[in-house]
């Protein structure tokens, strides 16, 4: 029976302690696929007076109260680097929502989004800094959130330094980390990624873009492994049913939401579970410099791109499967999967649109 596991990725090297996964967690991931968003947030160009417009309609803070708590932030990483904040505005209501489905604190109150640039540590780093060149240091942006709260009544949120209180308000930075790497870093530089059931849905995943990547190299690899030589018939039903796949997917690394799970699990016949592979639809994440988002490759390396390409590369998979196990088992196999997905889907519209209902 399948249980197709990616290599593990080595946690940067660094002098600090770095933070290490729970006993008994796993390192998992892989994949890439071709995708395109555009962000909804302000262009750079915006005025002061609209950001201001923009801070006043979108937060019950009074203006000077959000000014002097972001002078007084202090955003820092667990291995000591420091952000400056350059500018500030509060975050749009859009991307708001997407960071409350997976860390519930960003409900606690309005979220300052903060743009930052790593801090010097030293003179001579501040000069070389100073001599980089515009493009270089447009890269190291980074945005930060702060999460505000009243002081009589504020919770603790992550591990960032609350703010002192002004006028009964304060603010702590959140922060959480990569799922692959563990290293700590802003909510607003995690993947998000979407898929083709729910276009209209943008979901946080749990790692950086350059992690990703390592993944995108290698998952295509497991995927056709998988179809050719596992030896579960229902793994293999539903593998066929689902067609080619040529764009990144991990089930821990892109969670499909609880109503569609029943699509790409099942059982095989001695019970254990298996997880059919999900491949994203799009792949995007927030540019601290353009205040936008910028899409993310999402085609796995090595995968046929194509549409006439596709076709041929899985007629030849079909007819390797078809020699190894018999034309009339495959066909067969291929009319039920079909089916089973098709009974699934209908099942997962019923129960969204008894959620509806009951909403309403």
């Amino acid at each position: 029976h399948l249980a197709p596991r990616t290599s593990h990725l080595a946690p940067r090297t660094s002098t600090r302690p770095q933070r290490r996964p729970p006993p008994g967690a796993s390192r998992w991931f892989s994949g890439g696929t071709m995708s395109s968003a555009e962000g909804t947030a302000n262009g750079a160009g915006s005025s002061s007076v609209s950001r201001k417009r923009k801070r006043e309609e979108t937060s019950p803070i009074p203006e000077n109260v959000l000014e002097k708590l972001v002078g007084l932030l202090e955003i820092e990483d667990e291995d000591g680097r420091r952000f400056a904040i350059i500018s500030h505005q509060m975050l749009e209501p859009e991307r708001k929502k997407i960071y409350s489905r997976r860390f519930p604190e960003f409900e606690l109150g309005p979220v300052i989004a903060c743009t930052c640039r790593v801090e010097a540590e030293d003179a001579d780093e501040a000069e070389e800094e100073a001599a980089a060149s515009a493009a270089s240091a447009d890269e190291a942006l980074v945005e930060h959130l702060a999460i505000v709260q009243k002081a009589v009544d504020a919770k603790q949120v992550g591990s960032g330094t609350r703010t002192e209180a002004v006028e009964g308000y304060v603010a702590t930075p959140f922060m959480t980390e990569c799922k692959i790497s563990y290293e700590e870093v802003s909510p607003t530089q995690l993947v998000e990624y979407q898929f083709s059931e729910r276009p209209e849905t943008w979901l946080l995943g749990v790692a950086t873009q350059s992690y990703l990547e390592s993944f995108r190299k290698m998952k295509f690899k497991v995927w056709k492994q998988m179809i050719l030589t596992t030896e579960c018939t229902k793994t293999l039903r539903s593998l066929l049913a689902l067609g080619p796949i040529n764009r990144l997917f991990d089930r821990l690394a892109f969670p499909t939401p609880e109503e569609d799970q029943s699509l790409f699990e099942l059982e095989d016949e001695d019970g254990k579970k298996i997880h059919i592979p999900h491949p994203v639809s799009g792949l995007r994440v927030w540019n601290a410099k353009t205040r936008a988002y910028q899409p993310v490759e999402c085609r796995l390396e090595g995968a046929p791109e194509k549409e006439e390409e596709v076709a041929a590369f899985w007629e030849g998979i079909v007819s390797q499967i078809r020699e190894a196990h018999g034309k009339d088992l495959i066909d067969k196999l291929m009319a039920e999967g079909k089916s089973h997905i098709e009974a699934a889907m209908k099942k997962a519209e019923q129960r969204e649109q008894k959620t509806d209902e009951k909403g309403t």
